[in-house]
């Protein structure tokens, strides 16, 4: 990123926390709808969704970064990410939110406060108000394996912000 050039990030709430994803990486926002599990999937998977004809891996994050287990409400959304590997959508409990932030409220997270397995899906935080941003990086997020679809097309949907 250049610096004194800011950013835009999707901002969503996961519990008490809340994380950004570059808007660049980020396909669409829509309403949380019941996903159809996949047996034999990773825990962190939730399931499948059909999306405009194409069918797409819903990851819980909350399971994926606490243990927590994803609980849905009025307010949860699927933020739908395109990854390399394709189409995936992340159960997020809010997402309405796209944020401009500067290169000057970016810090690096201190040592050691991250556990191994999900260091490099972290990039930082950013300051915003009274609250800070973990930032996030897409492609170390997803869990190796989230594209379950079987070989399905999942490669280009056009992106509608649907919150």
């Amino acid at each position: 990123m250049n610096e004194g050039r800011g950013r835009s990030f999707v901002v969503f709430r996961l519990g008490a926390e809340l994380y950004g994803v570059p808007v660049e990486g980020i396909n669409s926002i829509i309403r949380y709808e019941m996903s159809t599990p996949v047996p034999r999937s990773p825990q962190s998977v939730l399931g499948v969704i059909n999306l405009r004809g194409r069918v797409i891996p819903v990851i819980d994050l909350g399971h994926r970064f606490s243990g927590a287990e994803f609980v849905a409400t009025g307010q949860s959304r699927i933020v739908v990410a395109d990854t390399e590997s394709g189409l995936v959508g992340l159960a997020v409990d809010e997402a309405n939110e796209v944020v401009e932030l500067s290169a000057e409220s970016f810090r690096p997270i201190p040592e050691g406060v991250l556990a191994a397995e999900t260091s490099k899906a972290f990039t930082g935080v950013a300051e915003r108000d009274d609250s800070l941003i973990i930032l996030l990086d897409l492609e170390e997020t997803i869990p190796h394996g989230a594209n379950i679809t079987g070989g399905s097309d999942v490669d280009e949907v056009g992106g509608v912000l649907d919150v």
